[in-house]
């Protein structure tokens, strides 16, 4: 199956976006970089309310291939040009965010989902939540979705520090 695959992005993923985030001067972390964008903050707080396990407390056996809907998932994000609207449940509540703290966070929502991704059965298809488009998940397309969303607010961090930066030098 992919447990092992999958346990690797989610270390990859999340070990790079800790690593950007300690490389940030705390006094930035609530710096709006541009008009209409988040915080460095705000992105990781999304990215830590996004993050917090799979929606699964209700499974049940999968009557199709566990990763027939990643390709679908890696599409939906492939392209940075193409933004859509967060759903409100997900956005960031809080405007002024402690740099720590959400390192913090980010490492145990790692742990957490490396438990998953070493001790479930990543084949079930979860059914406490559809996903907009596409329907039901599996645990495993589920983490898939964790990395790649991930993956994409790590490139937003990055334009965002660097938005920054150039800000500083002028």
């Amino acid at each position: 199956m992919g447990a092992e695959y999958i346990s690797k992005e989610v270390h990859t993923v999340f070990d790079a976006v800790i690593a950007a985030l300690e490389t940030v001067p705390a006094h930035i972390v609530n710096e709006v970089p541009f008009e209409g964008s988040w915080t460095l903050g705000q992105v990781a707080e999304h990215i830590i309310i996004c993050s917090q396990g799979v929606p699964d407390s209700k499974s049940q056996h999968a009557e199709r291939a566990y990763d027939e809907k990643a390709a679908d998932l890696r599409a939906m994000f492939s392209d940075r040009n193409q933004k859509s609207e967060a759903d409100p449940q997900v956005y960031p509540k809080e405007t002024s965010h402690n740099l720590r703290q959400l390192i913090v966070q980010l490492t145990h929502n790692k742990e957490r989902l490396l438990q998953i991704a070493g001790g479930k059965n990543l084949t079930a298809l979860c059914l406490d939540m559809e996903f907009p488009f596409i329907g039901y998940l599996t645990r495993y397309e589920w983490l898939t979705f964790i990395c790649i969303h991930t993956q994409w607010h790590l490139n937003q961090i990055t334009d965002i520090l660097r938005h920054l930066e150039e800000r500083a030098t002028n």
